[in-house]
């Protein structure tokens, strides 16, 4: 079957002369055509969406880096005090 046949073909419940077969050849006409006018033509993005994209995905890299690394310091100075008063009482 053709697309634009399957394009065409009324589709009742009462018509006893459309099978289950024949529903399954149409939809599988339908679908390797979109799936074919897909791949001819894809959506691209335009240029400009696409540095906004990068720019953003960049900024959030950047605040996450940040804050994982203010948290690494903050648990090193959390250490420091820790070890600070852990040596001040089995010393003092």
């Amino acid at each position: 079957m053709n697309y634009k046949d399957a394009l065409n073909v009324s589709i009742d419940l009462t018509d006893k002369k459309l099978t289950r077969a024949k529903l399954a050849e149409i939809a599988s006409t339908l679908q390797g055509h979109c799936l074919l006018f897909e791949v001819d033509k894809p959506t691209l993005i335009s240029p400009q969406s696409y540095i906004k994209d990068v720019r953003t995905r960049w900024d959030i890299h950047l605040t996450e880096w940040r804050a994982i690394t203010k948290d690494i310091m903050n648990v090193g100075k959390q250490a420091r005090v820790i070890y600070d008063r852990a040596y001040a009482r089995a010393f003092n």
